[in-house]
């Protein structure tokens, strides 16, 4: 929470808690209009500015009493600000009602040829009105919005869901069937996000079983964590027998990418940057303890994360990694290929790639806004697609750098591969 994005974070988020404050005074009619909207801009200004103390003295207080409170407080300060995100659309639907309601009061008095409205005493037996029903709205907007608000930063952010999927390939190499791979992807190390998150992962992981691991993309955002993040890597990396895999996502480059790969390469975690590695050249060699009559070969690839712009620049991007990616991978192997974008599953696919695992959607955090996500943003948001023989997958997050999630867990994912 630094530099020109939180600037644009505060001054965006100020405007909607500043707006809904006025909206919500429009239903309600309330005298003190004024005082409302001063203490919601003076409320905004001090959890941003709480919010910013926050993220310029972490390296100091991590791990400390001080930093879990000022952590709790930022969440507390998310939640303001996610409270008025939450209720500003229902404010101006509910807003524009009471206008249009208003309206037609006031065309019905000129017909009548009344110049004011009397105040109309209530009627018993009349049940609800339409002005008392759109009050009776108005008032439960914020109230659910901050129940939303807070369930989603202190509670949803907090469960790490394992999804598990079982994949059937009729041509796969005898010596893979039951093999399991596990993904985990976004996870943020950061402000809201310690490496204790990443070690309940891969403990998450290891219990299922999982021979490898692939993570793709954006592992950590506060480089004052590296130490602590090497050292999870380290410890967990005996958990699995056939290794850690690893491809760059966004946030790499924007945190510290030198930095970040200095640290990997001292840990057993195996970088894929366009390239790929042979997991077994046949029959289950250089695989622990899998063998198998079958010698077709097991790849996995890795491409690096596309800044390319414009749809035409960006798709020709793609198609340049993965061809860098499987230069020399032969035709008979069978191949996973890690992606941090989503949109790499269109190549899976052409390519006709048994599995391709991606990230960087976090399956939209809020549930409720996912197809707007999708139709506007992402073609692959969450989850599983499929097309012929070919399967894209993409992880929903295990971590986040934005703690706030409805309806939409953190995730570890699991995938069982069988043959037939």
């Amino acid at each position: 929470m630094k530099g020109p994005f939180f600037i644009n974070f505060m001054i965006i988020m100020s405007c909607i808690c500043v707006c809904s404050a006025v909206l919500w005074n429009y239903i309600y009619r309330r005298s003190r209009w004024l005082a409302l909207v001063v203490f919601v801009a003076a409320a905004t200004v001090i959890a941003g500015a709480g919010l910013s103390y926050y993220g310029r003295v972490f390296p100091a207080v991590q791990g400390t009493v001080e930093g879990m409170l000022l952590m709790y407080g930022s969440l507390g300060a998310i939640s303001w600000f996610f409270l008025f995100f939450l209720a500003f659309p229902v404010l101006v639907v509910a807003s524009a009602a009471v206008f249009i309601e208003r309206r037609l009061r006031r065309w019905k008095q000129k017909r009548r040829g009344v110049t004011t409205m009397p105040p109309v005493p209530p009627e018993k037996g009349r049940g609800i009105t339409r002005r008392s029903f759109l009050r009776g709205v108005a008032a439960v907007i914020p109230v659910a919005a901050a129940g939303t608000s807070v369930l989603g930063n202190f509670v949803g952010e907090s469960y790490l869901a394992v999804t598990r999927h079982d994949l059937h390939y009729p041509d796969l190499p005898d010596y893979l069937d039951g093999y399991k791979i596990g993904q985990i992807s976004d996870v943020h190390l950061g402000l809201f996000v310690s490496p204790e998150r990443l070690r309940e992962a891969l403990e998450a992981l290891a219990a299922e079983g999982v021979s490898r691991v692939e993570i793709t993309g954006d592992l950590i955002d506060e480089l004052s964590l590296l130490p602590q993040c090497g050292d999870v890597l380290r410890e967990m990396a005996a958990k699995f027998p056939d290794g850690i895999d690893y491809c760059y996502g966004n946030h790499e480059y924007y945190r510290g990418l030198e930095a970040i790969t200095a640290l990997l390469e001292t840990t057993p975690v195996r970088i894929l940057r366009n390239s790929a590695v042979e997991a077994s050249a046949g029959r289950g060699e250089g695989l622990a303890e899998r063998s198998g009559q079958d010698a077709a070969p097991f790849y996995v690839a890795g491409v690096d994360y596309s800044f390319a712009r414009g749809d035409e620049a960006f798709a020709a991007q793609r198609r340049e990694y993965v061809e860098t990616a499987l230069d020399g991978v032969p035709e008979s192997a069978f191949v996973v290929m890690l992606a941090h974008h989503s949109d790499f599953i269109d190549e899976g696919f052409e390519r006709r790639i048994p599995l391709t695992m991606c990230g960087h959607t976090h399956g939209a955090q809020f549930a409720l806004i996912g197809p707007v996500v999708e139709s506007v943003g992402f073609k692959y948001l969450r989850g599983m697609y499929r097309q012929g023989r070919s399967y894209g997958y993409v992880n929903r997050g295990t971590g986040h750098w934005l703690p706030f999630r409805v309806f939409c867990s953190r995730e570890a994912t699991v995938f069982t591969l069988h043959k037939g």
